[in-house]
């Protein structure tokens, strides 16, 4: 189970993820500078590209990313999709990519959704592994910058390109089932309720917030979806103050706990529990990405302008997974 979430705000976008799974992947921030030479399975090395930083892991000295965004602040999520997601044998006259390969080859060559949306047309999604002993993942993906999102699936009946108003991504069903699915919740609403039961007599609201009565939260990712798609909707965005990127960080972040999964909430066949390894949320502008994990709720922050973009070797940051709690004297 996983959530991202994308939005503008400030002249700036901000894009992030819970990342939820039964296990830790001893994740850190990777850079990839533009003079890594970028392997690819089927196609030629990439040795010029746009630098790209996020969370992920490095198997033979190869970044796999499960969010990133590039030096022009186009993002990247990759979010659990078993079941539909289908790849297969690579094929003639397509571009032929792993969906490992996918953040690299994107965000190495384009600064825009407009331009990925555009190069998607060529592309297939194969499934040759990294290495036998790493199975390629059943993934969907989200691409966003500031002037939105897309959808990426790839299940029998093709790859599928969806514009996503939503700016929200969970797991299963096909996003085709989630645009659907919202228009159950038109009624919510920020505001008092009014009384549309009855004519026949008086209704009035008895507490706060009755106008979010029905709102979904449960752990699903129906659900999960539903949940920040309206919370993503409505939050206040934070514009021209000098402080506005942090506010607008921190706000993102609060959606993400909406929506996070607790240790003990869900209990999968093998007795293991899926819980919210760690939060990230990119800060576009200003190059940087804010990670907390589930045992550290302190804000760790990485800045891209900190290291040397014309590079030819990964760089790792260790996430902190160790509690660390501030004292006020």
């Amino acid at each position: 189970m996983c959530t991202a979430i994308s939005f503008s705000s400030n002249n700036n976008h901000y894009f992030g993820r819970n990342l939820d799974l039964n296990y830790p992947f001893k994740e850190s921030i990777i850079v990839t500078p533009r003079k890594y030479e970028i392997r690819f399975k089927c196609l030629e090395p990439m040795k010029d590209h746009y630098a790209i930083f996020g969370v992920g892991i490095s198997k033979f000295d190869y970044p796999l990313y499960f969010d990133c965004v590039n030096e022009y602040g186009l993002g990247f999520a990759g979010l659990n999709f078993p079941e539909f997601a289908k790849f297969s044998k690579p094929i003639e006259g397509k571009i032929n990519i792993q969906p490992y390969e996918l953040p690299l080859y994107m965000l190495g060559k384009y600064k825009t959704v407009k331009e990925v949306k555009e190069a998607f047309k060529n592309v297939y999604l194969s499934n040759i592994p990294l290495d036998e002993k790493l199975p390629v993942s059943t993934l969907h993906f989200i691409f966003s910058d500031s002037t939105g999102s897309i959808v990426v699936e790839q299940t029998s009946d093709g790859l599928k390109i969806y514009d996503n108003k939503f700016n929200v991504l969970t797991n299963n069903p096909p996003f085709y089932f989630h645009e659907l699915n919202v228009n159950q919740y038109l009624n919510l609403t920020t505001k008092e309720p009014s009384n549309r039961f009855t004519n026949k007599f008086e209704l009035k609201p008895f507490s706060k917030a009755m106008g979010s009565v029905g709102l979904p939260g449960a752990s699903s990712s129906v659900s999960r979806f539903v949940k920040a798609t309206y919370l993503l909707a409505n939050i206040d965005r934070y514009e021209n103050r000098v402080d506005a990127d942090s506010l607008n960080v921190n706000q993102a972040f609060h959606v993400l706990n909406n929506v996070s999964t607790l240790k003990g909430e869900s209990i999968m066949d093998d007795g293991s529990e899926e819980y919210t390894v760690y939060s990230s949320i990119y800060d576009a502008n200003n190059q940087q990405v804010y990670v907390k994990t589930y045992e550290n709720n302190c804000l760790q922050v990485f800045n891209l302008k900190n290291v040397d973009l014309l590079d030819n070797k990964l760089s790792q940051f260790e996430i902190s997974h160790n509690e660390e709690t501030k004292i006020i004297k």
